[in-house]
């Protein structure tokens, strides 16, 4: 009888670990979980609010984000920046603020901030680069800088194809 009681606190025993063990094996297979960065976040929020006035075809609060001398700069249009007019028509027209916002970095600069992200869209992914200028206590989108993501085998000049991820600074 003992030994009958001592197999079965062993195979309890044995499946309490099992239980504990699985879902930590699960866990590790799983993809990591990001941490962002202050900044990081409040910029996520901006593109946020300022992705819900695009679809809400609101002129005012897409105003709200821009700078009175706000420009659009494509890769494919270098030379011939889009106005804040023309942009925010567009906006107002297609109602499509661009798609999910990924893999941002923001580099404060006291007075102004650069921030970068990818953007997705039903048409591709867009790499995205934003200088917002500090006016008063606010801040405002000055320059919208956007061409396709392209390929990572794209040459570029100092970039190399292949190259490792450089680890965010926190």
């Amino acid at each position: 009888m003992q030994s009958s009681l001592g197999r079965a606190i062993i195979l309890a025993l044995a499946l309490a670990a099992l239980s504990v063990s699985a879902p930590v094996d699960a866990a590790d297979s799983a993809a990591p979980v990001g941490t962002i960065t202050r900044l990081v976040k409040l910029y996520l929020e901006r593109e946020a609010a300022f992705a819900t006035a695009v679809r809400a075809g609101d002129t005012a609060a897409i105003g709200q984000f821009l700078s009175d001398d706000f420009e659009l700069r494509t890769g494919a249009r270098a030379g011939r920046p889009i106005p804040r007019a023309d942009f925010v028509a567009t906006l107002v027209r297609t109602r499509d603020p661009g798609g999910e916002v990924a893999s941002m970095a923001v580099h404060d600069l006291g007075n102004a901030a650069i921030v970068s992200f990818t953007q997705g869209s039903r048409s591709g992914v867009t790499f995205v680069v934003d200088v917002w200028r500090q006016q008063g206590s606010d801040w405002k989108l000055a320059i919208r800088y956007a061409s396709p993501a392209g390929s990572e085998t794209y040459p570029i000049p100092g970039a190399g194809p292949g190259e490792p991820e450089i680890p965010k600074k926190y």
